[in-house]
């Protein structure tokens, strides 16, 4: 089914006034009648791909009925990526496990053959290491594919999808409170905001309070790790 709002260079949610200039600025653009003869069946081509996202975009109930079906290929184009993403990835597991059965064998014989081969071949070691973090890569990079057209078909059909958090988000997040704690204590130990800030918390009654709490947490989570420390080298 073809893009109607591609063809007139609109987004899906322009209004109808955006969509008659459009409709203009493009007609007045590929017009065959001012076309040199050789691009004329060219041009005639494009204006009636234009007339007809035209005719159907600027009748309000022809466009809602075209953004059902414009919607539903869009979710049947996310389900195909999604399915193609498991199966490429199912593919190279699959050819993993293939290349592992074939290297491998048996164990014991497995590794006998490849102390000999590391002998009469000193580059081996680096082949085989460079093999294996290509396989592990692709593995990797397959597994991420699958997961971004997972979360993009469910997001497409409404669902929030809750990301997985790994270490990578955790330091990310600890740089970001190590940035906002070193500005914190750079505008508490700097005289002219120093006094802006005591100022401040003296005078907001919520703001003294929330500060109060947070410091008597941190107080508390202080006391009770020199607590334990002090039991556990105490002993």
């Amino acid at each position: 089914m073809a893009n109607y709002y591609e063809i007139l260079e609109v987004s899906e949610k322009a209004s109808k006034e955006v969509i008659e200039k459009a409709y203009r600025v493009l007609a007045k653009k590929y017009h065959p009648d001012g076309k040199p003869q050789e691009e004329k069946a060219k041009a005639e081509q494009k204006m009636k791909q234009i007339n007809e996202a035209y005719d159907i975009l600027s009748n309000e109930e022809k466009r809602k009925q075209y953004d059902s079906q414009l919607q539903l290929q869009k979710q049947q184009e996310e389900e195909r990526k999604s399915k193609e993403a498991q199966r490429k990835m199912q593919e190279t597991y699959e050819q993993m496990l293939q290349e592992e059965r074939e290297h491998s064998g048996n164990k014991e014989e497995y590794g006998q053959n490849r102390v000999t081969r590391e002998k009469k071949n000193p580059s081996y070691t680096a082949s085989e290491n460079s093999r294996m973090a290509s396989a592990k890569a692709i593995q990797s990079q397959m597994q991420r594919a699958y997961r971004q057209a997972y979360n993009d078909y469910w997001r497409s059909k409404g669902y929030r999808v809750k990301e997985k958090w790994t270490w990578k988000k955790t330091k990310d997040l600890l740089k970001v409170l190590g940035i906002i704690l070193l500005v914190i204590l750079f505008l508490w130990f700097f005289p002219p905001t120093h006094q802006m800030l005591v100022s401040f918390y003296e005078d907001n009654f919520i703001v003294k309070a929330m500060v109060d709490v947070i410091i008597n947490i941190v107080k508390g989570i202080g006391t009770g790790i020199y607590e334990f420390i002090l039991k556990i080298f105490g002993n």
